[in-house]
């Protein structure tokens, strides 16, 4: 799902939160906060149901609230001067936003799996890199290895779509049970078939 991280004063970011909100009202935003405690908190602003919520799970995008340093789009909210960032995505200081809610959801793009070069780099670029070539449009997401399209299901010879939550789980839950056995190797595709229930 798109992910943004969003930073500055408390009181801009709820204004921004809330402006976005009432911009983009058929989406599901989830804003994600490091708690003080050292947990997280979630919540889901906006004037929508808990139903709906529910049955619109996973969200559209998600807001991180986190000084954690993050491979995203960002947004700051704030009139104090930022170093440049070539993730800055948009700027909201409490009167204008520099970038429409709407583009901001046309170039925010899944989260990336924050990995080093070191860790992964498939790509050829470690996360925050990948993630500054796709704002700045010289990569697209697919590039990552891990985007939601390296995962394909079909059921009865057809292929479903599958969003980057499933995806994932699917790829998590298989390369997991797979990794212990012999002639595993990560940088090759995995086939598994099931075959159908015969009685």
């Amino acid at each position: 799902m798109k992910c943004i991280k969003i930073s500055g004063t408390d009181d801009l970011i709820e204004r921004f939160i809330s402006m976005f909100c009432k911009s983009m009202q058929n989406k599901i935003v989830c804003v994600l906060s490091d708690s003080e405690e050292g947990g997280c908190e979630v919540s889901f602003p906006g004037s929508i149901s808990l139903l709906r919520i529910m049955q619109s799970m996973p969200p559209d995008i998600i807001f991180l609230r986190s000084d954690k340093e993050i491979a995203a789009p960002a947004v700051y909210c704030g009139s104090e001067k930022i170093v440049d960032d070539p993730l800055h995505l948009a700027r909201y200081d409490g009167k204008e936003l520099s970038v429409s809610p709407g583009d901001i959801f046309a170039k925010t793009f899944n989260l990336l799996p924050q990995k080093t070069a070191d860790e992964c780099g498939r790509c050829g670029l470690d996360c925050r890199r990948l993630a500054e070539a796709i704002l700045s449009g010289e990569k697209r997401e697919e590039d990552c290895f891990f985007a939601p399209g390296s995962v394909e299901v079909k059921l009865g010879g057809r292929p479903v779509e599958l969003g980057s939550f499933p995806a994932g789980m699917i790829e998590g839950a298989v390369r997991g049970l797979v990794s212990s056995l012999k002639g595993y190797n990560e940088t090759e595709d995995i086939s598994v078939r099931i075959k159908p229930y015969t009685q």
